[in-house]
């Protein structure tokens, strides 16, 4: 990507990690996000982008995944004068590529910031809506939840589901339970993180009565402090509930991490056996914004790796 401009690169593997990848005692949220500066910095020309969308279908493909739902922010390419649509295109027709030469099933959601003025978000959204069959299959805002609320961004939400595209929605990660009611109210299907929830019984009820998804990101999550450790990682009280819990990487750049790591993380915190891990991911499939023909192969493909495993 860096060669496309002839931008300037540290040397070394090592100092480009360390560059683009956050610790494990990261500050916050917005330390978080600083990290990925570097790299979006290197997003901002339709061969740049075409090659991310590329490589985030390879490592997909690397980490054993048979279905992937990636998400991605148009307006932050936007920097060097391309436009919301052509940033989308461009992206698009990387994974395109790539999802052909790996034989994965992929479909982009597309993320609006928090941070970024609300007429942009319903530009983003109404421009994604030209791309439902291209591949775009949901919309999500991201970013700096904590001086963003969710109430804050109605009516770009608004604008969003009119164009009949499902949200998924960054919510009780940074900012409180609030976000997550309010994102709920306004139809969320699905809640990124959400783990601020705990300790709400009523918020969890209320996700368990719409039947949306919680996706959670554990790596990411210790981070960025939204949850202080692993003893207050709330798996358990979430699955207690009742709750449709699904594992995720968040930025597997930032965090350096991989789906399998996830599920390595915890099996080694909370014990998940096969069983659990095997819900889990029967959970992501039912959350998935693609039709139920598509489903039920993905949910073969995993009960034939059950037999296969017990075999």
């Amino acid at each position: 990507m860096a060669a496309v401009t002839g931008a300037e690169l540290p040397a070394s593997d090592a100092a480009l990690r360390t560059l683009v990848s956050a610790p494990i005692d990261t500050v916050s949220l917005i330390d978080y996000l600083k990290r990925f500066q570097v790299v979006t910095d290197l997003m901002q020309t339709p061969e740049q982008l075409r090659i991310a969308g590329y490589d985030m279908v390879q490592t997909a493909a690397e980490d054993g995944l048979i279905y992937l739902e990636t998400r991605f922010a148009p307006a932050i390419f936007t920097e060097k004068g391309l436009s919301i649509r052509e940033a989308i295109a461009a992206t698009l027709e990387g994974l395109h590529v790539g999802a052909a030469e790996f034989g994965i099933p992929v479909n982009a959601i597309i993320c609006a910031m928090r941070d970024r003025p609300l007429d942009e978000c319903i530009d983003v959204f109404q421009t994604a809506a030209e791309f439902k069959d291209q591949g775009v299959v949901g919309l999500d805002f991201a970013g700096d939840e904590y001086n963003h609320p969710t109430i804050d961004l109605v009516d770009a939400i608004r604008a969003g589901q009119a164009t009949g595209l499902p949200f998924t929605i960054h919510a009780g990660e940074a900012g409180p339970v609030d976000n997550v009611v309010v994102a709920l109210t306004m139809g969320a299907k699905r809640i990124g993180h959400g783990v601020h929830m705990s300790g709400f019984p009523a918020a969890i009820a209320q996700t368990k009565a719409a039947g949306a998804t919680v996706e959670i990101c554990p790596t990411s999550n210790i981070q960025t402090k939204a949850v202080e450790s692993w003893s207050d990682f709330p798996l358990s009280e979430f699955l207690s509930a009742g709750l449709k819990v699904t594992v995720n990487t968040d930025d597997r750049t930032v965090s350096n991490v991989t789906l399998t790591d996830e599920f390595v993380t915890l099996r080694k915190q909370f014990g998940l056996d096969w069983s659990l891990m095997e819900r889990l991911t029967l959970n992501a499939i039912d959350a998935a914004f693609i039709d139920e023909s598509q489903k039920e192969a993905l949910r073969t493909k995993v009960l034939a790796a059950r037999k296969t495993t017990t075999a």
